[in-house]
């Protein structure tokens, strides 16, 4: 059974990073800066042009609005991914709101009445896998933005989500200093943790009866990519399709046996509980020996699986370190 990572993935996907000492998390860009207009912006149905900056930004993807926030820009319209938040923003970003409420979108099906009703500049769905009907249909209210290919539509990775989040801003300079000062932090934490450099590791979900392996694509493994830590050949290969994930049977556990598995929902879940109590699974050194990290269903695994350019951070602080002892063997580490 096909599911898609962004329409039942309240508990999948995720990403990663660690603040490096002396660095802050980051600050809203400063006030728009002049533009060439008009604007135009590439995607898999061919090319935007805007007249000039928008002031009114609808978002039909899943994971856009930290991008847009952090580039001082709130979105009149957000559709929610999962966990519930008030304006479908989290904890890392809500600061960037500036008092701004978002109309909230539903998740399981583009709202287009609603949509057109938010009066939108521009429409955004760079991780929604619009369909051709979808983004014409999108087009015929306002001038729409779609992914980036038509394929990859949940692989797109944070710096193309900022950076394309900056073209429709017209502030493409601000955009590429959110992206360097980031990917600066990312390298400084891989050098600061060499004991990820070439580790064996799974990111995996255990959720509605399912096991889900991650591949290299996904926006988390991405990450993990980026620290040195590395995804077995073999699950890559199972994993290499457009939603970059691989279901897994418990015939295959033994694709979870590397130096470190990390699971995006904390063991109180009944997915994870389920796992816990599986003697195929018990029995891998990779839990016996404490290699497990099971997230958070709140704060961490949200962060992890949002991997933007404001929730990385979060992540990189909260997480790198217990992933750290855990690739040692640490069982404190596992709940």
């Amino acid at each position: 059974m096909a599911i898609s990572p962004f329409g039942r993935r309240a508990f999948l996907a995720a990403g990663l990073t660690l603040v490096a000492a002396g660095c802050a998390a980051p600050t809203p860009a400063s006030a728009p800066s002049p533009a060439a207009s008009p604007i135009s912006v590439p995607h898999a149905f061919g090319v935007t042009t805007l007249p000039a900056p928008p002031a009114r930004v609808v978002l039909v993807g899943f994971k856009e609005q930290d991008a847009f926030l952090a580039l001082g820009t709130a979105p009149v319209g957000i559709r929610e991914w999962f966990g519930g938040k008030p304006n479908a923003v989290w904890p890392w970003a809500t600061s960037y709101l500036n008092g701004a409420q978002p109309t909230v979108l539903p998740r399981a099906d583009i709202a287009y009445e609603q949509v057109a009703a938010l009066r939108p500049d521009v429409i955004v769905g760079l991780t929604a896998g619009l369909t051709r009907e979808q983004y014409d249909r999108l087009s015929g209210i306002a001038p729409t933005v779609a992914q980036p290919t038509e394929a990859g539509d949940y692989t797109i990775t944070w710096q193309e989500i900022t950076r394309t989040a900056g073209r429709i801003l017209g502030k493409d300079a601000e955009a590429e200093r959110l992206v360097a000062d980031l990917e600066a932090r990312i390298v400084q934490t891989r050098t600061a943790h060499p004991e990820f450099a070439g580790a064996s590791m799974v990111l995996a979900s255990a959720t509605g009866g399912q096991h889900y392996l991650f591949g290299p694509g996904a926006t988390g493994a991405q990450l993990l990519g980026q620290l040195g830590l590395t995804v077995p050949d073999e699950v890559a290969r199972l994993a290499d399709n457009a939603d970059a994930y691989y279901i897994l049977s418990p015939e295959r556990f033994d694709l979870l046996d590397v130096d470190l598995a990390v699971w995006s929902e904390a063991a109180t879940d009944e997915g994870p509980a389920a796992l816990l109590a599986d003697p195929l699974y018990t029995r891998l050194p990779v839990h016996a020996e404490g290699r497990d990290v099971f997230l958070g269903l709140d704060r961490e695994n949200g962060a992890l699986m949002f991997a933007s350019v404001l929730s990385i951070p979060m992540v990189l602080d909260e997480i790198v370190p217990r992933l750290s002892r855990a690739v040692d063997g640490d069982p404190a580490t596992a709940a």
